[in-house]
């Protein structure tokens, strides 16, 4: 056990470059927890520590957040970019909301704590996830690491997250809301585009956290990266597929003839591709991963994708993956049996399908043929 106070802004020492540590620490893990207790949150601090996020969960670790939004402290970019991070990381992203109607007091605690195994480092202090509170300002923080987590610290700071992630009275089990779809959208009408806390140009500030690492390539993927939004002309190709019940419950099965047409990888050579997920919010970080050879065993070869988010998600559903410019970059975005998205897409496979006698539908083709104009309204606005 070690504590330290962290010396913001009058040093390198920051919470951003604690956040950054824990989400190398954890890459390729399955099942550390970061948790956040922040009373505002504004959208430049979610856009700073995103593609540390996607860096974080890509193999199935999770987050928490509660946030809270009185006096203008958090803004509807806030609100936006978390909705984004929740359904782009299905069943590993949490978001929730804390608001007391109270005119005495509002939400205002601040925890940032990373859990693994049977140990916990965690930062407790003044810092509310905005860019002023990730670097820029004063503040007081003091940061614990490798702490048991049988011991009475450990014990302590598990006690103030459960006070607002699992309200008893006096306090109501109602004040705390999950951020819905519907929860998004009313709060980004209520909230201000930008919080009076962030001032200045948006991505000026995000470079300034980022500046160590600008150039320091992250786990698993290469520099860091602004979310962009998808830009349609950006794809080459697009495959529609089933995802089936599998044997593994992360991982896809992919066949061969899709193997060779559309990732265009020979079926005997095992090769690596970066895959980012498509969001409202953009494309999120590059992830490398690897396409399994497997069934060699059984003498039924067949290919793996590792699939994080499908975890939790009732099968069958379906994928659509496109093809981007660059070395082998693809993204692709999940479409759950729940949506009317699926009801679509299974028509669609089931008359226009190219699996043959296979019981896996799929489709593979290319940008501005007869059936991308269809085929694109199935990616995110």
């Amino acid at each position: 056990m070690s504590t330290r106070a962290i010396r913001q802004a009058v040093s390198q020492d920051s919470l951003f470059s604690v956040l950054i540590k824990w989400c190398k620490e954890g890459a390729g893990e399955k099942t550390h927890k970061i948790r956040i207790l922040t009373a505002f949150v504004s959208g430049v601090g979610v856009s700073a520590i995103s593609p540390l996020l996607d860096i974080f969960l890509a193999d199935g670790n999770s987050v928490d957040v509660i946030f809270g939004f009185d006096r203008n402290g958090t803004d509807r970019d806030a609100v936006r970019r978390l909705s984004a991070l929740k359904k782009a990381h299905t069943g590993q992203f949490d978001v929730r909301v804390f608001q007391a109607p109270s005119h005495g007091s509002i939400f205002h605690p601040k925890l940032y704590i990373y859990e693994r195994r049977d140990r916990i480092d965690f930062v407790i202090g003044s810092a509310n996830l905005t860019s002023g509170g990730l670097g820029s300002n004063l503040e007081s923080l003091l940061l614990y690491e490798d702490i048991s987590r049988n011991s009475k610290i450990a014990q302590d700071v598990s006690e103030i997250w459960r006070i607002f992630a699992q309200p008893r009275p006096p306090l109501s089990a109602q004040f705390l809301q999950e951020l819905t779809s519907k929860k998004a959208l009313n709060l980004q009408r209520i909230l201000r585009p930008r919080t009076p806390l962030e001032t200045g140009s948006k991505s000026s500030k995000i470079r300034s956290l980022w500046k160590p690492l600008s150039r320091v390539p992250l786990p698993r993927s290469g520099p860091i990266e602004f979310r962009r939004q998808y830009n349609a002309i950006a794809t080459q190709h697009y495959l529609l597929m089933d995802v089936l019940t599998e044997t593994r419950k992360t991982q896809m099965q992919i066949p061969l003839t899709v193997i060779e047409k559309f990732f265009q990888i020979p079926k005997e050579r095992s090769q690596k591709i970066l895959v980012s997920l498509l969001t409202e919010d953009g494309l999120t970080q590059p992830i490398s991963r690897p396409i399994v050879i497997s069934g060699l065993k059984h003498g039924r070869l067949m290919r793996r994708l590792e699939m994080p988010q499908i975890r939790t998600m009732k099968r069958p559903l379906a994928v659509l993956f496109v093809k981007l410019r660059g070395k082998k970059r693809f993204a692709y975005v999940l479409i759950e049996q729940n949506t009317r998205k699926f009801g679509w897409v299974n028509r669609l496979l089931r008359s226009d399908g190219q699996q043959g006698g296979g019981v896996r539908r799929y489709l593979v083709g290319r940008r501005n043929d007869l059936l991308w104009a269809r085929i694109s309204k199935l990616l995110p606005r």
